[in-house]
């Protein structure tokens, strides 16, 4: 049980740790128009190895970053796994360490959960010498053979791993290429679900296979062969056979990826005989025509097939969204569009004309759309008819409401953005509107489906204070619900509310004797369930400083509770489940408009 608001005890442990020396030169990176920090306060430790025994890690990088984001420095371990940081001024720093074949760690994560961040924050005093220290974990791996549809060893062949969680995937794919045995191996992962794929990849036989130049060759062919043999007049050539081509392959070794399973790896693990084999399968031609609502043909257009879209992500889309598996592409012509080599599959087709991406002026004309789901059995499809017809159009106002804060002069730069719930089709998952600098708005062209609104505040990256703080059409805020856009009418009066006035909870976790508490984080939730949504703007996470502080800053008014959980990952702030467990021992607090409320959290008896 990760909920952690009533321990009897908490025993807490230090690791003595030797000054740092001999390490490699620190490295500093402050982003465009930040200055390097400078001060005299001191960060020094070592790194070793979470084995038995524990060892130093050397040659590892170790990252601090300021918690204001001002700047990112690093530095590498020495032979005894030492580092240290110097000039460094007052305030709070995050720190992880990074070495190949080991998982990222961060200063006071949880190593039963490792590579999860961005850990306990690092409090530093004006001339305060802190030293802390790391332990890394080996990270975990997975290997196997992969064969061709023969039996064979496959060279040079690609393989994927991607790591899955309820939103989707894990960060980028873990790549490996097998070697003349087939063989291949992936390391340093972080223990969790993964996906495995192989495709071939250059230079490999299977590779050719991405276009249809490969045929089945059939009893007619085979006749008319041995015919010829006999004969110098034995008729025309029969029609070759049906396409084919090596298709990607999924473990435990099927070309259908929403048919794949997940290999779930522990901490170190080394997981070997995740073996499967290449498989030709016939391959498909879609092609039709594209034509608008009144018949005509619509020449420029973009074409882009995708897995089956449905209400929730399937490993198909967590391979493809991630980048592990690509699928066939469009040609479009003033003819119509054509796609080539489609293994059999379930499939969405997007088609739209015009462009999605935010430009200077409103495009020319209507962006129209087309949506429709096909089914791919091996045969080609030559008569399909993509229908495009106008979205719809949603508009609006952006508004400011200050204290303190002048609002920008020119709004156009100002990011607002449509992302489409339960789906993660890439050409309608996200919709960005045009916005001038006086701040109307307009999303030009929207398929109709669910959204939820997402709303980046001018001057975020260089720490502004501006918050959403509401996104008001017909009485009913946006900004803390998915909504529904029907087809056939547009939709306007959308006011998008900024404020430089949001509300602020803060305070210190400590244990029952007023010690400070670093190993939970801090959890901010609506009280009220029905706004317990995927990215809500009111669910917010934080760690405590090592002096036990936390703040959260930007919340809109209303109910909170507040609570704090042991081992908490990102997306358990998507799991209703798990806030339910928060909910039902969690602090209550109200914040009104502006307010700044300090209330500390005190775990054990």
């Amino acid at each position: 049980m990760r909920v952690a608001l009533a321990l009897a005890l908490v025993v807490a442990t230090a690791a003595a740790v030797l000054p740092a020396r001999q390490q490699t030169r620190d490295t500093a990176l402050p982003p465009r128009g930040a200055v390097a920090p400078s001060g005299t306060g001191v960060l020094s430790g070592v790194l070793t190895s979470a084995t038995s025994p524990p060892r130093p890690v050397r040659r590892a990088t170790i990252r601090l970053a300021a918690a204001t984001g001002a700047s990112v420095r690093l530095v590498g371990t020495d032979d005894e796994g030492r580092f240290e940081f110097d000039a460094l001024p007052p305030g709070s720093f995050t720190l992880s360490a990074t070495k190949p074949g080991f998982v990222e760690t961060f200063h006071g994560s949880n190593l039963r959960h490792p590579g999860r961040g961005p850990g306990v924050p690092v409090a530093i005093a004006d001339g305060q010498h802190v030293e802390v220290a790391l332990e890394i974990v080996p990270g975990a791996v997975v290997t196997g053979t992969i064969n061709d549809a023969g039996g064979n060893p496959a060279p040079r062949v690609s393989v994927a791993i991607v790591g899955v969680g309820p939103q989707g995937p894990r960060g980028t794919p873990a790549r490996s290429v097998t070697d003349d045995r087939g063989v291949y191996r992936v390391f340093g992962l972080a223990p969790g679900e993964y996906l495995v794929s192989a495709a071939p990849g250059p230079g490999n036989a299977a590779a050719r296979g991405a276009a249809p130049n490969i045929a089945v060759v059939t009893d007619a062919e085979v006749r008319w062969a041995r015919a010829r043999e006999g004969s110098s007049s034995t008729g025309p050539m029969p029609a070759p056979g049906r396409p084919v081509a090596y298709a990607p392959v999924f473990y435990p070794g099927t070309t259908d990826a929403a048919a794949a399973v997940t290999v779930a790896l522990a901490i170190g693990e080394e997981r070997a005989g995740i073996d499967f084999a290449l498989q030709v399968v016939p391959t498909a031609r879609i092609s039709g025509t594209i034509i608008d609502a009144t018949g005509q043909p619509v020449t420029s257009a973009s074409v882009t097939l995708y897995p089956r879209r449905r209400d929730r992500p399937s490993p198909a889309d967590t391979l493809v969204s991630s980048g592990a598996v690509t699928l066939p592409r469009a040609v479009v012509s003033a003819t119509g569009f054509s796609i080539t080599g489609v293994a059999p599959g379930e499939y969405t087709i997007v088609a739209r004309s015009g462009s999605m991406g935010r430009s200077a002026a409103p495009p020319p004309g209507a962006t129209l759309w087309c949506i429709t789901d096909l089914t791919v059995d091996g045969r080609d499809q030559s008569d399909f008819v993509l229908r495009l017809v106008p979205g719809v159009k949603l508009s609006g106002t952006i508004v400011f409401e200050h204290a303190s804060l002048a609002p920008p002069a020119n709004m156009s730069a100002i990011d607002l953005m449509l992302e489409a719930s339960g789906s993660s089709i890439g050409s309608m998952s996200t919709s960005r509107a045009i916005v001038t600098a006086s701040g109307a708005f307009t999303f030009a062209s929207i398929v109709p489906w669910t959204y939820t609104l997402q709303a980046t505040p001018p001057g975020a990256a260089a720490g502004a204070r501006w918050t959403l703080k509401s996104a008001i059409l017909n009485g009913r805020d946006l900004a803390d619900s998915a909504f529904e856009v029907k087809p056939g009418s547009d939709v306007s009066g959308l006011a998008v509310t900024f404020t430089d006035h949001a509300a602020e909870i803060s305070g210190r976790l400590v244990d029952a004797g007023g010690r400070p508490l670093t190993r939970y984080s801090i959890v901010v939730f609506p009280a009220d369930r029905a706004l317990w949504l995927p990215n809500s703007r009111r669910i917010r996470s934080a760690r405590p400083a090592t002096d036990g502080s936390f703040t959260m800053p930007g919340l809109p008014a209303g109910e909170y509770a507040l609570a704090a959980a042991e081992d908490l990952d990102i997306d358990d702030l998507a799991d209703q489940t798990f806030l339910a467990q928060l909910l039902a021992s969690a602090y209550r607090v109200t914040l009104a408009d502006g307010e700044q409320k300090r209330q500390d959290l005190r775990i054990g008896k």
